[in-house]
């Protein structure tokens, strides 16, 4: 029994032996100011020092300082960060073509809390914030105890335009000129300026971009990204320290009895309604008309991480006989951008999504762009109504809905703004 008894206690002892100690307690928060949060989580903005707190706990949870460990004087605290590809590899985040670590400052007055600064000049694009934390005997070069947290965070610049274009089609942003000729899986060839570009699929990422020069200051500064889409056109993002956002210039093409217009709907805090109003020749019989009524409510504007478009519009298709009688269709609600919607006689869609990041709240789409393709026998209209009375309609009794509830004009055009900035309209 004796012997039992011994063979089990050196069993635990060995096992003691074996088994590495509990690593440290890592923890982190973000100077809210400073970043970007969003609903897919925090971004870090070039140019932008985003300030960063760590606190860090050993094993037997005391602030990990120096003081908390057996020999204080001979105790070295290292707490870094650094950032990483998908691969696990450290890489350059300031530009200067060398990995970087940031190494973070203990807090005078609070043990165990750490301060870094992160000022940035990386690639845009999602990254593994890597937060490490050790304790070492400095006279023997012995890892005391040491821990590790791994947080995915995303880099991006101040300003984010994208665009949906097809191949073969000629556009302008600030003073490039670009032209997709081919975009595929295998990479992309495009045409800059007069330069026709050959661009690969990176190595690490698969993504497809290049840097270009948007302001015309001769430097390739800002970043181009490419990406074919499922729904035709592809999305072609542009991201750069400098307000690129595109002009407001409203644009038509006229090919046959068919209209081709590009019109913004969202301008900042402005928001424009479009109404298509039949001007067929039997219109006095029966006249169909459209209105595309942006959303006023500023969480319907928010992005995030280079996606998760929210440009919601409603579309409602109003049908009126003899200029008396009137019915209310819903056509389409929800996010326009990248996407086709509509009807056999309208279509809409999402072109250009134009941001700007807000430190301390998100990413807000402040200019919305859409393109319409109707018959020519139909007239554009404009408005900035902040109340349904203020819109256009014919027909002096709308027809009840069999199914389902009728049109909210009220809830359309008033909206719920909830992001405490308010709202205006402009034409």
């Amino acid at each position: 029994m004796v012997r039992k008894m011994l063979v089990a206690l050196a069993a635990v002892a060995m096992l003691v032996l074996v088994l590495p100690a509990g690593a440290a307690t890592i923890s982190y928060s973000f100077d809210q100011d400073t970043i970007v949060p969003t609903d897919f989580g925090e971004e870090i903005i070039n140019g932008n020092a985003a300030n960063l707190t760590i606190t860090v706990l050993t094993n037997s949870s005391k602030p990990f300082t120096a003081s908390s460990f057996s020999d204080p004087a001979n105790t070295t605290i290292n707490v870094t960060v650094q950032f990483l590809d998908s691969l696990g590899l450290a890489v350059d985040v300031t530009g200067d073509g060398v990995e970087d670590t940031f190494t973070a400052a203990e807090n005078a007055t609070s043990p165990g809390t750490y301060e870094v600064s992160l000022n940035l000049s990386a690639r845009p694009g999602e990254y593994t914030m890597s937060i490490r934390a050790s304790a070492t005997d400095s006279s023997t070069g012995t890892v005391l105890e040491e821990g590790r947290l791994d947080v995915q965070v995303y880099i991006s610049e101040p300003y984010w335009v994208t665009v949906w274009a097809d191949e073969g089609e000629k556009l302008t942003l600030g003073s490039l000129s670009f032209e997709l000729d081919t975009v595929n899986d295998r990479g992309a060839v495009v045409v800059l300026g007069s330069n026709l570009v050959t661009l690969s699929p990176d190595s690490t990422t698969g993504e497809i971009f290049t840097k270009v020069d948007i302001d015309g200051d001769g430097i390739a500064s800002d970043w181009m990204f490419i990406k074919k889409t499922d729904s035709g056109p592809s999305e072609v993002k542009f991201y750069s320290r400098n307000d690129i956002l595109p002009q407001l210039e409203d644009t038509i093409k006229v090919s046959g009895d068919s209209v081709t217009r590009d019109a913004w709907l969202k301008n900042g805090n402005s928001y424009r309604q479009l109404i298509l109003w039949d001007q067929s020749p039997l219109s006095w019989i029966k006249a169909v008309d459209y209105y595309i009524i942006p959303s006023k409510n500023a969480r319907d504007w928010k992005e995030g991480w280079g996606a998760g478009y929210s440009g919601k519009v409603t579309v409602i298709k109003r049908t009126t006989w003899l200029g008396l009688i009137s019915s209310d269709e819903e056509v389409f609600e929800g996010n326009m951008f990248g996407r086709n919607v509509g009807d056999e006689v309208m279509k809409l869609f999402g072109r250009w999504a134009g941001n700007k990041a807000r430190f301390g709240w998100g990413w807000e789409v402040v200019q919305g762009i859409a393109r319409m393709v109707y018959p020519s026998n139909y007239e554009l209209k404009f408005r900035n109504a902040a109340i349904p009375a203020e819109l256009e309609f014919r027909g002096k009794f709308v027809m009840p809905t069999l199914f389902g509830e009728g049109v909210d004009w009220n809830a359309l055009i008033v909206g719920d703004d909830t992001s405490g900035t308010g709202n205006t309209t402009s034409t």
